[in-house]
């Protein structure tokens, strides 16, 4: 499931039925490259909440449903460091120093919390480099992402990437 359509579903608690919230972000572990919690709610004024992978039994229908509202947490109850509250707009960097664009989003399996591949918008630049757009979208692998981080860091050249997206693309069709 690409991240943008998990972004403000609402969150149900079975207990009781009640909507917790919707979705208003993932909180991710950098080093295992896995969905750790969902945040939900949180905004200029208030503070947000998060919902633990393991509490969330089942994503349907536009809902996602959690054991219970006990099951919602607070950002401090996930310390360890690698932790990384948004994904999307992040650089992305090949091994060697190379900036090829940013996150414009990712694919998580939603019965384990991988993410299973990156979605980067190439900066292209517009009106004689007055401002950068997202140019040609293409998908990285996991297998090819090394890090999850201030910047997410991948393996292969922009031209090798490139050219296995479009051979899986031309395949599709």
């Amino acid at each position: 499931m690409r991240s943008e359509e998990l972004l403000n579903l609402k969150v149900v608690d079975i207990e009781s039925g009640t909507t917790i919230g919707t979705i208003t972000g993932m909180l991710i572990d950098g080093e295992s490259k896995r969905m750790v919690a969902l945040q939900v709610g949180g905004s200029f004024l208030t503070h947000a909440d998060y919902v633990p992978f393991a509490d969330i039994k089942a994503t349907e229908n536009d809902v996602v449903m959690i054991t219970s509202a006990s099951s919602v947490v607070g950002r401090g109850t996930f310390k360890h460091a690698g932790m990384v509250d948004k994904l999307i707009d992040r650089k992305v960097l090949t091994i060697d120093g190379k900036d090829i664009g940013t996150v414009h989003d990712y694919d998580v399996d939603i019965a384990t919390g991988e993410i299973k591949s990156i979605s980067v918008a190439c900066d292209t630049a517009v009106m004689g480099g007055l401002w950068q757009s997202a140019g040609e979208r293409f998908d990285i692998p996991r297998s090819q992402v090394m890090t999850l981080g201030e910047s997410v860091v991948i393996d292969k050249s922009v031209k090798d990437i490139r050219k296995a997206d479009k051979a899986a693309a031309s395949k599709r069709r």
